[in-house]
């Protein structure tokens, strides 16, 4: 199972119910919003799932991370309290889960596609129910595409949450190595050290493409509890990916090994530290045990920003999945949120 969790977060960072052969499927009984569609994004049909309990309730676009590894059966497990308060939209990226599935070939697909996609997503639910604006979510590389959607259209939206935000990913590299340093020291984790330093020496054996050097270094931090901190919720997560029939043969690792080629690790090497104002509110969601995407650059990051509101907001039961480690503090903070600022 180390394994699986292991591909499982790397995946994320670089952060039910059967689907027929309609391009949609809709059920509004008492004004509830329960759809499953596809749009037109980017010049070519993107999933998209629309779930809550009234067409009259506040707008929140989830965007997932990877890139190419989609949330929707995450959130439909985890976090369908939301869908109470909330039309809670989750969206499959090009290259990605149901998207995936209907193109499997992409002609866009890159870091500037997906924001441009997202955009056009935007622009599509703000049509669709009315509404002058959303509110936002990124999760780990989702957090990326949200968070320059944020600079660019700041009018589209309450606010901005970005949950497990990534900063610079070399930042992050470098805190998660002194950290496993320091775990390996004070267990006298000899093999552990040696491995730590061929790392550090960028070696073929442990690192001869980037995916392999960060998967090596991946591998240290899953031994040392710094990713999934409860072993029993990694169990779920498993759990929610294979539980719903449209996603039960979902082949995850061939799609998100897709996209990585076709984005060319732009996982690894990201940095979006240039962005250091907002002209919204802007929330920040960390785990306090995530250390291969450590939350305090997210943190220092933001104490640095300007923003008409900016708050930061541990989790401090989780590491980078904190949507499905403490689900109900999740989804009470966005909830929380959410009525807040659509007052």
């Amino acid at each position: 199972m180390k394994n699986t969790i292991a591909l499982l977060f790397i995946i994320i960072l670089f952060g039910c119910q059967n689907q027929d052969n309609k391009d949609t499927q809709t059920n509004k009984s008492m004004g509830r919003v329960q759809e499953k569609t596809f749009v037109e994004l980017g010049g070519e049909e993107q999933y998209v799932e629309m779930t809550g309990a009234s067409e009259d309730l506040p707008v929140l676009l989830f965007i997932h991370g990877g890139p190419g590894w989609p949330q929707t059966p995450h959130l439909r497990y985890f976090n369908a309290e939301l869908t109470e308060e909330m039309i809670l939209v989750s969206w499959d990226q090009a290259g990605s889960g149901q998207s995936f599935i209907r193109n499997p070939n992409p002609k866009n697909l890159s870091p500037e596609s997906l924001v441009n996609d997202a955009h056009e997503l935007t622009q599509y639910l703000k049509k669709k129910f009315n509404r002058e604006k959303i509110f936002l979510v990124g999760f780990s590389y989702g957090s990326v595409i949200g968070i320059k959607l944020a600079e660019k259209y700041p009018d589209d939206y309450y606010a901005y949450i970005g949950v497990a935000q990534v900063i610079s990913v070399a930042e992050s590299w470098d805190v998660s190595m002194q950290w496993l340093k320091e775990q390996a020291q004070q267990r006298k984790d000899t093999a552990a050290i040696e491995k730590l330093d061929l790392i550090e020496k960028k070696d073929s054996t442990v690192c001869a493409t980037i995916l392999d050097c960060f998967m090596s270094k991946y591998e240290l931090v899953v031994k040392y509890g710094g990713t999934v901190y409860d072993t029993a919720i990694a169990k779920e997560i498993e759990q929610a990916e294979t539980m719903y029939e449209d996603y039960k043969d979902y082949d995850w690792f061939e799609a998100f090994n897709y996209t990585s080629a076709r984005m060319d690790g732009v996982a690894f090497t990201t940095d979006i530290s240039d962005i250091t104002a907002l002209e919204l509110p802007v929330y920040f969601l960390g785990g306090r045990h995530d250390w291969n995407l450590p939350s305090v650059v997210a943190e220092n990051h933001l104490n640095k920003m300007t923003a008409p509101e900016k708050k930061y907001i541990w989790f401090e039961k989780s590491g980078h999945e904190l949507a499905d480690e403490e689900a109900e503090k999740f989804n009470q903070t966005i909830i929380e949120i959410v009525k807040e600022k659509s007052r």
